[in-house]
């Protein structure tokens, strides 16, 4: 992807340069089921030479559609990321190599895979439309955030958990 390909020689040592990005996801080769991307992802990266060394320092922001883990009702979330990241033309020794620093190899720089990497790490894994939501009734199905239930009232008889009430209740009582 074009715009996310830096080329070492643009930038003279001491010098920066900003880009604002935007491409679909499908640009980068994100192609998540359980995601819609609402709209483009747009950001903006910071490339700056020191040395031989490049360093770049990004921010990515979109709008994704998921379903909620609990209500499973579809809901729109922002999402935003950042990174930063150093390639140096020198290999590191394996006790200062993180993800952040890696080599050069070229004369071109691509952060399609970083830029992948990062958005997919925003992804929550348990998505929820609110942090409160309720879920649906395990009896009926009944949206819980939409309006109250009333089928399950008797835990002793239609809970799998029942039988620790009822042993509950029994213990309370020879506690008496």
């Amino acid at each position: 992807m074009k715009d996310l390909e830096f080329s070492k020689g643009a930038i003279g040592i001491g010098e920066s340069i900003v880009r604002h990005v935007k491409f679909g996801a499908s640009e980068i080769g994100l192609d998540l089921s359980e995601v819609g991307f609402e709209q483009p992802i747009e950001g903006r990266i910071e490339f700056f030479r020191l040395t031989e060394d490049l360093f770049f320092k990004g921010e990515l922001w979109t709008s994704v559609r998921m379903a909620c883990r609990r209500c499973i009702d579809p809901f729109v979330s922002d999402l935003k990321t950042t990174f930063s990241l150093r390639f140096s033309p020198t290999v590191h020794s394996a006790e200062n190599d993180d993800l952040t620093n890696r080599s050069i190899d070229g004369e071109v720089v691509d952060l399609t895979e970083d830029a992948q990497q990062s958005i997919v790490l925003e992804v929550p894994c348990w998505p929820l439309c609110q942090h409160d939501c309720q879920g649906l009734c395990s009896s009926c199905g009944t949206n819980l955030n939409d309006q109250n239930c009333f089928c399950q009232t008797d835990l002793t008889e239609a809970s799998p958990l029942g039988g620790l009430q009822n042993m509950l209740q029994s213990a309370n009582s020879q506690e008496k």
